[in-house]
């Protein structure tokens, strides 16, 4: 069940597109704790982790990501600066993860900084908060404010990424084999 979830929601990310991915899974279904170190065993071996970001009586909101390249979207000048307004350490990544945590929990809805954990272009996640999320040029997989080309063509590459994926995950193929 987690390992559809993944193909379905997580694609990108395991084809090295994207630096993370979120996604909901039930609670109901095994305890998240079991799941997310089981996984972190398998998965980490491709610098890839699962961490649990919230957790409630129905389900968890998982980020699945890639290590490495958060560290280096941490590093970025731009989104380090804009983080640090709201009190992430982006020195060390997991003080960043329970930070983002916190600020989900505390959010009625989702911070609006969680896209540069997702590889949303920080030209867009200011937009959104400057337009209040309203009066963007386009809408995929996020709100786009800046680049609407490359934007069209990041949406592209995710979409036919998880087709294919999916595609080959029912066919047979294991999931490790489908890690880039």
């Amino acid at each position: 069940m987690f390992r559809e979830a993944v193909i379905k929601y997580c694609s990108p990310t395991l084809a090295g597109l994207k630096t993370g991915n979120i996604f909901n899974f039930s609670t109901e279904v095994c305890p998240i704790e079991k799941v997310a170190e089981e996984y972190n065993a398998f998965f980490n071996t491709f610098d890839i982790y699962v961490s649990v970001l919230r957790k409630n009586a129905e389900s968890s909101l998982i980020y699945l990501y890639r290590r490495k390249k958060l560290e280096q979207d941490l590093k970025n000048e731009k989104n380090r600066e804009f983080l640090e307004k709201y009190g992430y350490d982006t020195s060390n990544t997991q003080e960043c993860l329970k930070r983002l945590a916190q600020r989900i929990e505390d959010a009625d809805g989702f911070p609006h900084e969680i896209g540069l954990f997702l590889s949303y272009p920080i030209e867009d996640v200011i937009g959104f908060i400057e337009n209040k999320g309203s009066n963007c040029l386009l809408c995929g997989y996020w709100k786009v404010y800046h680049d609407v080309v490359g934007a069209k063509k990041s949406f592209s590459k995710f979409k036919k990424c998880t087709d294919v994926y999916s595609r080959l995950y029912n066919d047979g193929r294991p999931i490790e084999k489908l890690i880039v």
